[in-house]
């Protein structure tokens, strides 16, 4: 089956505010093969690791040696790491001074600002011993490990799209952007001792951001709390959180900000702890890694391919196709504005079956408009879908009256017969509202696991300096009034799958939504 062009967005991480971390240790060792067991080997799979606030970690010192020939050292310095599931697949190591830099041929004697690390999961305490790792260390530098993680994985073990694949045993890939001078970049081969210098990133290290000043940063942080303090209704789902002394660590940290993307990371840190993955910060063009929580699909492609057969692409967001008398919609996306003519054709198609799966697993959202259209072909009547609320007062808890949101029947004909309708964790947003204008419709059965749980309906603040941040507004709820922000729209009908089950290829979901229309 053609797959659907999904859009990957390499934020890759969740970052939690101080009250939801582990509590760091005085300045004992640490030993990070307890926390990061290391359990994958070398693979050719690309995997998606994220690096959250507790995979950051202070250093008493860091090195990298290989005999006479090259070593890498440095003092106290603080690494963050990339993690998929259990394992450490990279490592950026941030020295409060300049490291050292002993090589036989390049960089010899040239200092380095950052380090980037590739490894063996396994061999992650021969990288950073116990001894060396003395306690948790600051999640602002979470960013940018991801933005050099972003520009850095290339080269050995990694896929064509720029995934990591876990490294082969002994090898170290240091990477490094250097003070004043150009990216060095070896591949050190602990088996035989080999050194392999890679010339060809010299002129490539991570792009400087522009300056900023103390004022201006200062004055971005400040504008951008008082906007969410005023503006946010999310507030009331987050009891735990205190924003005024949020707003004071991040004062704090907005004093060591020189860059614009320092700036911006230390306002998406403050944000993170609203746990919303429609708040989103930008530096210029440049995205800044935020609150995100990786979920894979309750779905799988080959599955669909063999259960249904070969599937028709209509236009950006839509496949269908039919299994015998049964038909198959598959709404990937919200964001063609051709789908409802699009939709309706196939639908006019499908005229026929005698029971439709309409599929929106793979929906992260986009314009709840064309959501209405869809849906309205399965309407009987006009019908609220949802209510949401905005912020009426200063008060956090000050939220107006409930505005309800509907949708009608559309089209020359409504498909009547029985649908059975899938969801699961990374259907999001506008998909999330679809699914509630399915759940009212009297011929509709709903199957899954609950949805991803984020509504937003944003504004976005432009601040003089160049950072943007998207500032969600309402409260949305189902037609009870029960927010789904955090928690999803649950399915009538839970199929709980184990995820060996879609990576191998079966889909337990569909499979239970063809036996209900059978």
């Amino acid at each position: 089956m053609t797959r659907p062009v999904r859009r990957l967005v390499i934020v890759l991480a969740a970052l939690l505010p101080p009250a939801f971390l582990p509590a760091p240790s005085a300045t004992a060792a640490q030993d990070l093969a307890k926390l990061y067991p290391g359990t994958m080997k070398w693979s050719e799979t690309g995997l998606f690791p994220t690096c959250t606030a507790s995979d950051v970690w202070k250093l008493k010192k860091f090195e990298v040696v290989r005999g006479k020939e090259f070593r890498v050292s440095a003092g106290p310095s603080t690494a963050a790491f990339g993690v998929h599931e259990g394992n450490v697949l990279w490592a950026a190591v941030f020295p409060d001074e300049p490291a050292e830099i002993r090589a036989s041929g390049a960089g010899n004697g040239e200092k380095a600002k950052t380090i980037f690390l590739r490894f063996p999961p396994a061999e992650l305490n021969q990288v950073f011993p116990p001894a060396t790792v003395i306690d948790r260390g600051d999640p602002w530098l979470r960013a940018h490990a991801l933005r050099i993680a972003a520009r850095k994985i290339c080269w050995k073990w990694c896929t064509p799209a720029g995934f990591p694949t876990v490294v082969q045993g002994g090898w170290r890939l240091v990477d490094m952007d250097t003070v004043g001078g150009p990216r060095r970049f070896y591949g050190v081969d602990g088996s035989g001792g080999k050194v392999e210098y890679v010339a060809e990133f010299e002129s490539s290290p991570v792009p400087a951001s522009p300056p900023i000043s103390k004022a201006a940063a200062r004055a971005a942080l400040d504008e951008v709390w008082k906007a969410f303090d005023a503006e946010y209704a999310g507030f009331v789902l987050l009891p735990k959180l205190d924003w005024g002394r949020a707003g004071e660590d991040a004062r704090k940290r907005m004093e060591r900000a020189e860059t614009l993307f320092d700036a911006a990371a230390v306002i998406s840190e403050m944000l993170c702890g609203l746990q919303d993955r429609h708040v989103w910060v930008r530096a210029g063009e440049e995205g800044i890694p935020g609150f995100a929580q990786p979920r894979e699909p309750n779905a799988s492609y080959d599955a669909i391919g063999k259960m249904i057969g070969p599937l028709r692409a209509a236009g950006e967001n839509l496949q269908w196709g039919r299994a015998g008398a049964i038909g198959y919609l598959a709404v990937n996306g919200l964001s063609d504005p051709k789908l409802p003519d699009e939709f309706d054709a196939a639908l006019e198609s499908l005229k026929d079956t005698k029971g439709l799966v309409v599929d929106l697993r793979f929906n992260g959202g986009g314009d709840e408009i064309l959501a209405q259209k869809v849906a309205g072909r399965f309407a009987d009547k006009e019908r609220v879908y949802s209510v949401n609320q905005y912020r009426s007062g200063p008060g956090h808890a000050d939220l107006g009256e409930k505005l309800q949101r509907t949708f009608a029947p559309r089209g020359p004909w409504r498909y009547e017969k029985p649908v059975v309708v899938l969801w699961g964790r990374v259907t999001l947003s506008s998909a999330e509202s679809l699914a509630l204008m399915f759940a009212q419709c009297p011929q509709v059965t709903t199957m899954g696991e609950a949805s991803g749980g984020s509504s937003g309906n944003p504004r976005q603040l432009a601040l003089s300096c160049g950072i943007t941040v998207n500032l969600p507004r309402w409260l949305d709820m189902d037609p009870a009034g029960n927010p789904i922000e955090h928690v999803g729209v649950k399915p009538e009908r839970l199929v709980a799958a184990k995820p060996e089950e879609f990576a191998a290829g079966r889909d337990p979901v569909l499979q239970a939504a063809l036996k209900k229309l059978q």
